[in-house]
């Protein structure tokens, strides 16, 4: 994991940041938090409260490809909707869509909404966007970033230790050693080879 991506991390487990912290947190050198933080704040993940203090962004507007984007705007016009009507509504072609479709459906966007007949024997799929699909389509650029959950918990024991709350408060020292087995016990269920 490179300096960026412990930097982008740190951040969405605390919230906001302050250079200086992250970088005794982390170990990491000036100049590495400097150049990470420059990267954040260019990507959008970081945005400045007041001078040396940085919030989390947690949404992050992604440019989209623009068929992609017509294939979002095309589903949002009707309730149902053919593979067939959306590469027109959206001027690509009906391989593109059964392809986004198909990854639409895996992520939970997409579901099938019965058939309509197109003749005496023919028939075609209809398929319509689900509640989370509904709200995706708003923003189809909009990308939600949350950490690993072992690196919310290595974070947390971090803070809990690094701020000196273990050698001053008992709970604090009980809940670093829960994290601490937490920790311990998802290492052990990885699957690591030697």
């Amino acid at each position: 994991m490179n300096g960026t991506q412990m930097i982008r991390n740190y951040a969405a487990v605390n919230g906001i940041i302050r250079k200086k912290e992250a970088r005794d947190a982390l170990g990491m050198t000036e100049d590495e938090v400097t150049r990470s933080f420059q990267t954040l704040m260019r990507q959008g993940s970081l945005e400045v409260v007041e001078r040396g203090v940085y919030r989390f962004v947690e949404n992050i507007n992604k440019p989209i490809p623009a068929a992609t984007d017509k294939v979002w705007r095309a589903m949002r016009m009707s309730q149902a909707f053919t593979a067939g009507e959306i590469a027109m509504l959206a001027g690509t072609s009906i391989d593109y869509v059964y392809k986004r479709f198909r990854i639409y459906r895996a992520d939970g966007y997409l579901k099938p909404a019965g058939v309509r007949r197109t003749g005496p024997t023919s028939r075609t799929k209809l398929w319509r966007l689900t509640g989370k699909g509904k709200q995706r389509a708003q923003n189809p650029s909009a990308e939600t970033y949350t950490p690993d959950a072992l690196i919310m918990a290595a974070v947390n024991l971090n803070r809990l230790v690094c701020s000196g709350l273990v050698a001053r408060n008992k709970d604090a020292g009980d809940q670093a050693c829960a994290i601490a087995d937490e920790i311990k016990e998802v290492i052990k269920a990885l699957d690591i080879e030697e």
